[in-house]
């Protein structure tokens, strides 16, 4: 159970990571910013905090 959990985690901290690279790439390509990066950056945060909330409950 405890390896289900530090999936969960993991998967929940690749979402910013996954929204740097994406919004990088659109910026090397020269494309403007648009309504996708707002959406991938509440994605981000949600991501963020979700796997920092787990981290701290984490079971022992």
């Amino acid at each position: 159970m405890k390896i289900i959990y530090w999936f969960g985690i993991a998967y929940l901290w690749m979402l910013p990571l996954n929204f740097l690279l994406l919004t990088a790439a659109r910026l090397m390509s020269g494309n403007a910013l648009g309504n996708e990066e707002l959406v991938g950056f509440g994605v981000a945060l949600l991501g963020l905090m979700a796997g920092g909330i787990l981290y701290r409950r984490r079971p022992r």
